[in-house]
């Protein structure tokens, strides 16, 4: 991976995503000498960083002689407004699931997603792909939180919906109109890690969902921002070395852009502390937020490294069943010993990993024809 400093490509998302956030017009000196490949660069970055739509916002306030080559700004612009329009049938189907439930007497709060969107300044610029929900009792009379999560599938089912409860402990899955939804029944993979059972209770606690109001104009159910922002810390830190992205590192701006840096005072443990101060730092020193920490600095700049060269860009075996389970453990490794930098699961402790790479050995196995042509 490369650790030197930022690409003219990665610089100009930057600085595109920090007008986008804060509303305000990106610093000219950064687009005044680019060439017409480092727009495309740039587009292709944010594509892969989950931010393209979000990058929008920033361009449309460049002035003229600035803006990208006009081919690329239309073709940014026409998959702005599709995903515009993804984006709305996003909140319909929330907020569709959310009413049919509470006829059940089931409640339905939204995780990250549509819900993290009305954070932004633009919610429908926040890309997201499937749908968290959480479902508990609105009657606790006649259903515990556990009965109506269950419930909650069951309905599915009984309406001709395919459910699988079976491939994760952590939720079960159904598909709504082509749109993936988690149904689930913990926050986090509590069997992750110690620290993992910790959060968890912690963000039991700090649940307390509140009404808000999305671009239709319907309400839906979110969580507290206490629980926002110590969720979105963790799942931030979960993914490092492992698909963490500017998306992420840009959900972090806008919440502590909004309400500071408010984690539990029982939040002792100092590796995870270290990334969410990496985090705030990442974010004060490229997003324009202006949030107070000490310590992570290290760290973040591993940080932007993993973000934007992630392991996953590295060479791909074109051929070979071999080279192909060779590149697969490779990654795995890298995967645990960078997460491991966080969350103290070194790789022979690790079930996970060792279950991900037997499935994965099985599955190359067998199906043998798979490889006949390579």
């Amino acid at each position: 991976m490369k650790r030197f400093g930022l690409t003219t490509s990665e610089k100009m998302l930057l600085e595109l995503l920090k007008a986008a956030l804060h509303e305000q017009s990106p610093d000219d000196t950064c687009f005044q000498r680019v060439l017409s490949d480092d727009w495309y660069e740039c587009c292709k970055l944010a594509v892969r960083q989950g931010v393209v739509v979000l990058a929008w916002d920033g361009i449309v306030k460049l002035p003229e002689n600035l803006l990208p080559p006009q081919d690329l700004k239309i073709s940014w612009a026409i998959a702005v407004e599709k995903y515009e329009k993804r984006y709305m049938n996003y909140c319909d189907i929330v907020y569709s699931l959310s009413a049919f439930y509470m006829k059940h007497d089931i409640l339905m709060a939204q995780l990250k997603g549509v819900g993290l969107s009305v954070y932004y300044p633009q919610p429908s610029h926040r890309e997201g792909g499937d749908i968290d929900i959480y479902t508990y009792s609105a009657n606790l009379s006649k259903y515990t939180d556990e009965a109506a999560n269950r419930r909650a599938d069951s309905l599915m089912q009984a309406h001709g919906i395919e459910v699988d409860s079976e491939h994760n402990k952590k939720h079960s899955l159904f598909y709504c109109k082509g749109i993936p939804i988690e149904n689930h029944k913990t926050f986090l993979d509590v069997d992750r890690s110690s620290l993992a059972k910790q959060v968890e209770e912690l963000l039991k606690q700090s649940f307390k969902p509140q009404y808000v109001e999305l671009p239709n104009g319907k309400q839906i159910l979110i969580p507290s921002s206490e629980f926002n922002t110590l969720f979105v810390a963790f799942h931030a830190a979960s993914h490092y070395g492992a698909g963490i992205s500017l998306h992420h590192l840009c959900d972090w701006a806008c919440i502590i852009k909004r309400y500071g840096l408010c984690l539990p005072a029982e939040l002792t443990d100092s590796r995870f502390l270290e990334s969410v101060y990496a985090l705030t730092h990442l974010c004060n020193r490229y997003l324009g937020t202006s949030v107070h920490v000490r310590g992570g600095e290290k760290m973040a700049s591993e940080m932007l490294d993993v973000m934007l060269h992630p392991f996953d860009m590295e060479a791909f075996p074109e051929s070979g069943t071999w080279k192909y389970l060779k590149f697969k453990f490779k990654r795995f490794l890298y995967v645990v010993r960078t997460n491991n930098r966080i969350f103290h699961i070194p790789l022979w402790r690790n079930p996970a990993f060792w279950k991900k790479l037997r499935k994965t050995v099985i599955w190359h196995f067998s199906s043998p024809k798979r490889f006949l042509n390579q």
